[in-house]
């Protein structure tokens, strides 16, 4: 059972109210995801470093006064992690200076299922995908330092082995 929750994408839910962190537990668990949650920052920060959550889903109530320091300390174990706030329509004002710092959306509550389940969709398919161009990126940085190696090697082959009377 292990291997099957390997693919499955992570969540991270940090919430301190029961009935929201409950609701989101049962409905992204059956949409297939792996949930996780907690109730502080501080355990979502060190939870977070642990397992490196395809998208984090705050309540806006546990976010402090202002967010800039936490945002920082997702961004040390993650280079660009995906955060959502969760916050009924008048509290999301609240969060709207704060999106150009990494926050990527507001969720309004209560919840609206089929937009939750596209924007989640969409933001762990970003999070595939800018895992896969890292690694692609750091594959083809590899090649080239070491391609001279395999030039040298090449023509070394050649000087001493083939053309070699």
């Amino acid at each position: 059972m292990r291997f099957a929750d390997h693919n499955r994408p992570r969540l991270l839910i940090i919430s301190k109210e029961p009935l929201l962190r409950n609701d989101l537990i049962i409905l992204l668990s059956g949409c297939g995801y792996f949930v996780d949650f907690v109730e502080t920052r501080s355990e979502g920060i060190v939870k977070f470093r642990h397992f490196k959550h395809a998208v984090v889903i705050m309540d806006v109530h546990a976010l402090p006064k202002y967010p800039q320091r936490m945002l920082r300390l997702f961004r040390v174990y993650k280079k660009n992690p995906i955060i959502l706030i969760a916050a009924h329509g008048d509290e999301a004002e609240r969060v709207y200076p704060f999106m150009r710092l990494g926050i990527f959306d507001v969720v309004a509550l209560p919840l609206q299922v089929d937009h939750l389940y596209y924007v989640l969709r969409r933001l762990v398919d970003h999070s595939r995908l800018m895992a896969h161009n890292e690694f692609v990126r750091m594959y083809l940085v590899l090649v080239l330092i070491t391609m001279p190696v395999w030039w040298v090697a090449i023509w070394y082959f050649a000087r001493h082995f083939i053309y070699h009377p």
